[in-house]
C-alpha cells in the first residue's frame, strides 16, 4: 500500500527549519508545531506567521488516490516598514527555497517558490506593520528517503 503522505508531518519538517534558520530575533508562528497560528497581540515585528495547507490530487489514477502530495507554505512576513519585511521574506527564502527535506518513506522535490501576495499594511493609531507573503510550494511522493 502507497504512503500517501501527511500534511502534519510536511508541515513539520518545514516549521522546524524555519525556526532553526531563521535569527532568534524573528518568531515563527506557530511557535510549537500544531499550536496556535495567532500571534499574540503585543508582539512587535520582526516575525514570521506561517500557514500550510496540502493536498493530494487525484493524478490520474484510476483509483482517485494520487500518491503524490503538494503542500503550500504561506510566510506571512512582517516587518515595521517595507524594508524590514523584506528582509524577513529574504530570510525566508533563504531557508526554504531549493531545500530538500527528509520525510520519512517520501521522495521529496526541492521547495520552490511561487508568486508572492501582495504587501498589506496595518496602520493601526502609533504603530504601522507590513506584512509580505511568500509562497513556496514542496511536493512529494512515495519512495526511499532523501531520493
Amino acid at each position: 500500500m502507497a504512503d500517501y503522505g501527511s500534511l502534519a508531518d510536511h508541515a513539520d519538517v518545514v516549521l522546524d527549519r524555519l525556526r532553526s534558520e531563521l535569527p532568534v530575533e524573528i518568531p515563527v508562528f506557530p511557535a510549537e508545531a500544531g499550536g496556535p497560528s495567532v500571534v499574540p497581540r503585543e508582539q512587535a515585528p520582526p516575525y514570521v506567521s506561517v500557514h500550510i495547507n496540502g493536498y493530494r490530487a487525484n493524478g490520474g489514477r484510476l483509483d482517485l488516490r494520487s500518491t503524490r502530495f503538494t503542500e503550500r507554505i504561506y510566510a506571512h512576513c512582517v516587518g515595521a516598514n517595507d524594508i524590514a519585511a523584506r528582509t524577513v521574506l529574504d530570510q525566508v527564502a533563504e531557508a526554504l527555497v531549493d531545500w530538500r527535506p527528509e520525510i520519512s518513506g517520501r521522495s521529496v522535490y526541492p521547495i520552490r517558490e511561487e508568486p508572492p501576495r501582495e504587501p498589506i499594511t496595518n496602520e493601526p493609531v502609533g504603530f504601522t506593520t507590513v506584512t509580505i507573503t511568500g509562497v513556496y510550494r514542496l511536493e512529494s511522493e512515495p519512495g526511499r528517503d532523501g531520493s
